[in-house]
């Protein structure tokens, strides 16, 4: 897992981490223009326009891809935070569901093509769904960096169910993520994964969870070097203080201790109450403490569990992205019907969507006994297929709007006029 792929200097923590799946984002967007605009120059089209559409292929996609997993998760995810009008638009803390892009996505591009560009939408459509293909596949390899949208566990039958010492994966290459992660922490509530109890935090509710991944992080950056610092500066006031008193010093220099045991003691509690990676150490410093370790024994003990080996599902989708992405490539240099791949592509991904989502564990079952996605999926084949039947029967083989794009001649250099003019 790679959540954060570098950071930048001199920022606070929130702008500085440059998130993994929003590098692989704006690598799909990148190169998916690239390609459609390649479709485009060979098929004589404007490539301005392919642009266009990629921007707002860009916008919406996120814009809708949001939108969908708020209105999944709303009850579990927002609904119950401080402040959810935030937490909606916190897109930086994840949550972002595939198929809510192309169902924004495309009909905004139909318009666009149709009404503003006024160009055939069969034929640019056309040029651009194979890139919608790419596109997804590049940000599954930016879920696997960042350890969602993870698959179901594949472990051989005869293992012990809970000794996560001798784990064997059903398949070569199956993958374990790090503790602390969602895929560790659905199995930790599924009991497919048992912790020792020194890792289990008991919440206010009462219920257990794994001890939170973020505490290590903020003690393992310098936080964790402050507490130490703060907590031996109040020990030392505190010493000096009750070594004074015992050895019967003046009033000024007990007054004096007294006022550096006070400025100790309120440095240290402003730092583990009013700062967010203080409370995660004096957290983790007092949960290290109950089982009689210390921090980093503690962070030891963890970073020897990780999650079971479970299918790489992002893998899985990244190359099922590339295949779809192949064969809608070579459906559109070899059509002969103008505005087949959308429809191509809602029947091709809604069945490879389907089997895709037996293998993943992150979704839950709560549409009619499927997960959210099948159920769209089950729909936007039905839409495939009513795309294909439409195309086929209703409308011509070559769309009318179709016309080809040609550059602008260049105009001739001013002594180039100036001659012509002499002619």
């Amino acid at each position: 897992m790679y959540p954060t792929m570098f950071r930048l200097p001199f920022l606070p923590d929130w702008l500085a981490d440059i998130k993994s799946y929003g590098v692989m984002m704006m690598l799909a967007f990148l190169t998916g223009i690239w390609l459609a605009c390649r479709r485009a120059y060979k098929s004589q089209a404007d490539p301005d326009v392919v642009i266009n559409i990629g921007f707002i292929a860009l916008i919406l996609g996120v814009v809708g891809a949001r939108a969908m997993f708020v209105i999944h998760y709303w009850e579990t995810r927002f609904a119950n935070q401080a402040d959810p009008l935030w937490a909606v638009f916190d897109i930086r803390a994840g949550g972002l569901e595939f198929w809510g892009g192309p169902l924004l996505v495309i009909p905004a591009v139909a318009i666009y093509l149709r009404y503003i560009a006024k160009v055939s939408a069969r034929w640019y459509l056309d040029i651009t769904i194979p890139s919608l293909a790419w596109g997804l596949a590049i940000t599954r390899i930016g879920c696997f960096l960042n350890g969602c949208c993870w698959g179901a566990v594949c472990l051989q039958e005869h293992d012990a169910a809970h000794d996560h010492a001798h784990d064997q994966a059903s398949i070569p290459w199956a993958v374990t993520f790090p503790y602390g992660s969602a895929a560790m922490h659905q199995q930790y509530r599924f009991g497919q994964r048992v912790l020792p109890k020194e890792l289990i935090q008991i919440i206010q509710t009462g219920e257990s969870r794994p001890f939170p991944r973020d505490y290590l992080d903020a003690w393992e950056g310098d936080a964790g070097e402050t507490y130490r610092q703060l907590d031996q500066d109040r020990k030392q006031a505190s010493a000096a203080y009750a070594e004074a008193n015992q050895t019967g010093a003046d009033a000024a220099t007990l007054k004096r201790h007294k006022a550096e045991l006070e400025h100790a003691k309120t440095t240290f509690d402003e730092f583990t109450k009013n700062s967010t990676k203080g409370r995660a150490v004096d957290l983790l410093s007092k949960q290290s403490r109950q089982y009689d370790m210390t921090p980093d024994e503690f962070i030891q003990l963890a970073g020897s569990y990780r999650s079971k080996p479970v299918h790489p599902a992002q893998l899985y989708a990244t190359i099922n992205g590339l295949i779809l992405c192949w064969v809608l490539t070579l459906i559109f240099y070899y059509r002969r019907r103008h505005g087949i791949l959308v429809g191509w592509f809602l029947i091709l991904y809604s069945i490879s969507r389907v089997f895709l989502e037996l293998i993943r564990q992150d979704n839950p079952l709560d549409t009619l006994g499927l997960t959210i996605s099948q159920g769209i999926s089950a729909v936007t084949f039905l839409v495939g297929v009513l795309c294909l039947w439409f195309v086929h029967t209703r409308m011509p083989l070559v769309s009318p709007r179709r016309a080809k794009f040609v550059l602008p001649e260049e105009e001739p250099p001013p002594a180039d006029k100036k001659k012509q003019k002499r002619k």
